[in-house]
């Protein structure tokens, strides 16, 4: 009779389990899934002034105008500035990388070419480059 009983408790465990996900199951559809994060609106400058002041839809509105007025100007102040700012970037690099081990140095390698494919891909106004000068949003 043990053994039986045994067997009916695994049963009766099971069978809690099966009710149990087809319970969770079904409410998963009923429940309110979140809006999807906007990561370059979240990384933007508009949007640090968002979470950090509060900004009302109107407020947002009106600072995303004012970014986009500027924006050219903002690009082409970047576009002089750049060579000085990519000159001390490689000098930065070479300085770090001499402190890595070479495992690291591989690894610090692979971040840099992640880094300017994602900076390429801000210049050519590529959804798939997150984050960027503020200014260009």
């Amino acid at each position: 009779m043990f053994p039986n009983s045994k067997i009916k408790a695994i049963g009766l465990l099971v069978a809690v389990a099966a009710l149990g996900f087809a319970a969770g199951a079904a409410t998963m559809g009923r429940a309110e899934t979140p809006a999807p994060i906007d990561w370059r609106e979240r990384c933007s400058y508009s949007g640090m002034l968002k979470d950090r002041l509060g900004l009302t839809p109107p407020q947002q509105d009106s600072i995303r105008s004012i970014m986009r007025a500027h924006r050219a100007e903002m690009h082409e102040l970047m576009e002089q500035v750049r060579p000085k700012m990519d000159s001390v970037r490689g000098v930065v690099r070479a300085q770090v990388r001499a402190v890595l081990t070479p495992a690291q140095q591989g690894q610090f390698d692979s971040l840099g070419v992640r880094e300017r494919a994602e900076r390429s891909a801000r210049e050519r106004g590529d959804s798939a480059g997150h984050g960027g000068a503020p200014g260009n949003r």
